[in-house]
């Protein structure tokens, strides 16, 4: 038996700075410094959290440091690299509602509907059953989202109805929702909406 699978698994031990090692050395010391804008940039920053190039590296593969598609340049000639293709898992900001940054098209629309959410400093997942939500325009009149927020301890499934709408919401999730699907309405079905 394996001395992996239970470092991952245990309570205490470090599974997650493992995954992030592996990820790093399966891309390579040299590839994850050219996938940023800067060589010497870092994969943390001085406050201990995850960068946005850290966080791309683990979900796609590379750790471009910023998250709309491809490669930008901007009017001082520096070259800012962005998301190289679709990945499996997307990625929805808050941060976008509040027009501090766009998250690109790869991210919104990922192969499987699933996706990191970053809102209020922390991250969450959201996703849905549906699969041909990223494939077929018209599953996007009514679906349903179920979130999940590990750091808030949930103790119950919340499932988000989102159908078209153009009323203003007012929870900051469903801001990030509404990155995606622009007009969408949010049906808590029950739950008191996070604030």
């Amino acid at each position: 038996m394996s001395i992996f699978p239970s470092q991952f698994e245990l309570d205490g031990t470090s599974g997650v700075i493992l995954a992030l090692y592996s990820t790093i050395l399966s891309r390579g010391i040299a590839g994850v410094r050219s996938d940023m804008d800067d060589p010497m940039g870092k994969l943390m920053d001085d406050q201990w959290k995850c960068s946005q190039a850290m966080v791309n590296l683990l979900l796609t593969g590379r750790a471009a440091c910023n998250v709309f598609n491809d490669v930008t340049e901007t009017e001082d000639n520096v070259v800012m690299k962005g998301i190289q293709g679709r990945s499996e898992v997307g990625v929805l900001a808050l941060a976008e509602h509040y027009k501090a940054g766009k998250v690109g098209t790869y991210l919104k629309t990922p192969r499987l509907p699933i996706w990191l959410i970053h809102s209020e400093k922390h991250f969450s997942v959201l996703f849905s059953l549906k699969k041909e939500l990223l494939s077929d325009w018209k599953a996007e009149r009514r679906f349903d989202l179920f979130y999940y927020d590990g750091l808030g301890r949930q103790q119950q499934e919340i499932r988000l109805t989102v159908a078209p709408t153009d009323d203003e919401m007012v929870p900051p999730l469903e801001l990030c929702i509404r990155t995606k699907w622009c007009d969408a309405e949010i049906d808590w079905n029950g739950i008191d909406p996070i604030l």
